[in-house]
């Protein structure tokens, strides 16, 4: 694997670097609602300064901060997958994947010069009112027009409700269990795509069948409980009741995942990939003094979720 390839979002695969290009800085964790307008500022820009050039999106295949901090990075809102989809809806055409190690060490200098303006064709940029760059970040979003010999445009601070849009920020509220106030600032629903896996199959002894995932790795585990969901199986959408969780009341060891029965489905799923968008937090996980009361309680989720 190279220090950076370059990849096309209309064909999902490596191309040779345009001859110019507008990118855009950042993480991107979650691509959320600030980081959508960051890319609109940079389309807008293109579409009125520099109409030959490609939109393009520059972030690491690996985080920086899993390879900064193994022990205690924080966990993402979006696999790099789900990245890739988001900055296609906001007409980016390609996207510049970079491995940190190798570019860790750089100076603010060299990074902006080698790497953004002579590798990349970059003749301009755009980021965030906090973004760092070079080594130990010791670049500022203000350093980087002088440093990178070209435009660069600063997306000021977005607040939303009082505080700012931040990948920190969401995190708190889907660890809280808050995942209407984190889908306004995500745009969508917080959600994951993985695997429908085998259970201990107790849903289909209590005729109440779930379906069984475990959650990407490094991907944020929202609190734990039961909440309203919507699952795309085959490109439909179906509404859910999903425990993430350890399940407690059944289970003295176990893993969290995510264990969810569909309202009005029946079929096969195990081996599938579905996608989970988390819709409304109904309560916590809890042990149960006995299985019936359990199943009663599940009965009740259900209800609500039918509701919704």
């Amino acid at each position: 694997m190279s220090m950076i390839e370059c990849l096309s979002l209309a064909t999902s695969r490596c191309v040779k670097i345009p001859s110019q290009t507008l990118i855009c800085l950042g993480n991107f964790d979650g691509v959320h609602y600030a980081h959508r307008q960051l890319i609109r500022l940079a389309a807008d820009t293109r579409t009125r300064e520099f109409p030959n050039a490609a939109l393009t999106v520059f972030c690491f295949r690996t985080p920086s901060s899993d390879v900064l901090f193994p022990h205690q990075a924080p966990t993402h809102l979006s696999t790099l997958e789900q990245k890739l989809d988001y900055f296609r809806e906001e007409g980016v055409e390609y996207v510049f994947l970079a491995d940190f190690p190798k570019l860790r060490d750089l100076s603010r200098e060299a990074f902006a010069q080698t790497v953004l303006k002579e590798v990349c064709r970059c003749v301009c940029a755009v980021c965030g009112f906090n973004y760092r760059f070079g080594k130990m970040g010791a670049g500022t979003a203000t350093d980087l027009s002088d440093l990178l010999g070209a435009p660069v445009k600063i997306q000021e601070e977005i607040c939303l409700h009082g505080e700012t849009v931040s990948s920190t920020r969401i995190r708190r509220l889907l660890s809280e269990g808050n995942v209407k106030e984190a889908a306004c600032l995500l745009t969508r629903p917080y959600g994951f795509r993985s695997k429908v896996v085998h259970g201990k199959a107790l849903g289909q002894t209590w005729k109440i069948p779930t379906m069984n995932q475990n959650l990407p790795r490094n991907l944020l585990v929202p609190r734990l409980g039961v909440y309203v969901t919507e699952c795309e199986i085959d490109g439909k959408k179906v509404r859910g009741v999903s425990n993430v969780g350890l399940h407690p009341t059944v289970d003295r060891e176990s893993n969290v995942n995510c264990e969810t029965f569909l309202l009005d489905f029946s079929g096969d799923l195990y081996g599938k990939e579905v996608f989970v968008e988390f819709l409304e937090f109904l309560r916590p996980e809890k042990k149960f003094e006995t299985v019936a009361l359990l199943r009663e309680q599940i009965a009740c989720d259900i209800e609500a979720a039918k509701r919704y």
